[in-house]
């Protein structure tokens, strides 16, 4: 009897030693969302670089039905902050070139114009399409405008001033405003559509503020590395 409660105790003892080691011995690891991740990859394993296209213009101007949108690229950089179960907070740094048309009778002016933006985002998970990590987004953005062109007023004749103008030393030089949009991914892309809105006019003359639309395509730089 005595020999069995010794070989009882020693099973536990060496059972419970094994089961901690073997606990132990598995990586320190955080479960997000449904994901195993690595406590030192946490921050760098949501990191992307992305570029794109946005058709973007002035909306809400005097001039409007004089204007048109225009056609540019968009590429930074941008980092996912888990904050919640599917929440996301959503950050980086992006350079744009947001460009316009202005025609009337003597001719058509394009203004061409970029800027620095940090676009700032919460980004929601839907429970559809759970596959591609399907999120709404919703945020504000602050933006400087670095350099502006316009070409076309030299072609106008000199008698003739029944057309507005828009000179470079009016533009604002930073505007901040509101985005929404959303996005799809698949292994290390992304894809997102976003529509940005800015609350400050983009010529001191006019009311016209900016607005443009942006497909966006994303790749994640480190997810690979994690085999997420």
């Amino acid at each position: 009897m005595r020999l069995l409660s010794i070989h009882i105790i020693f099973s536990f003892v060496f059972g419970t030693s094994v089961f901690s080691y073997s606990q132990e011995s598995e990586p320190d690891t955080l479960t997000f969302a449904a994901l195993a991740r690595s406590k030192v990859s946490f921050f760098l394993d949501d990191t992307y670089v992305m570029g794109g296209v946005n058709h973007g213009g002035v909306s809400y101007s005097n001039h409007a039905r004089n204007l048109s949108y225009g056609i540019g690229p968009v590429f930074g950089l941008e980092q996912y902050f888990p904050l919640s179960g599917k929440v996301f907070l959503t950050a980086g740094i992006n350079a744009s070139q947001l460009n316009f048309r202005y025609s009337v009778e003597p001719g058509q002016v394009e203004a061409s114009n970029w800027y620095l933006n940090i676009p700032i985002s919460t980004a929601w998970e839907l429970p559809i399409w759970r596959r591609y990590d399907f999120r709404i987004i919703l945020g504000a953005f602050v933006g400087m405008r670095l350099d502006s062109e316009v070409n076309g007023y030299e072609n106008f004749p000199a008698e003739s001033s029944d057309y507005f103008i828009y000179n470079t030393s009016d533009f604002n030089r930073f505007d901040v405003g509101w985005s929404f949009g959303a996005s799809m991914e698949h292994r290390n892309v992304i894809v997102r559509i976003r529509s940005f809105t800015g609350f400050i006019n983009i010529d001191k003359k006019d009311q016209g503020i900016i607005n443009t639309f942006n497909l966006e395509i994303g790749y994640f730089l480190f997810r690979s590395l994690n085999n997420r």
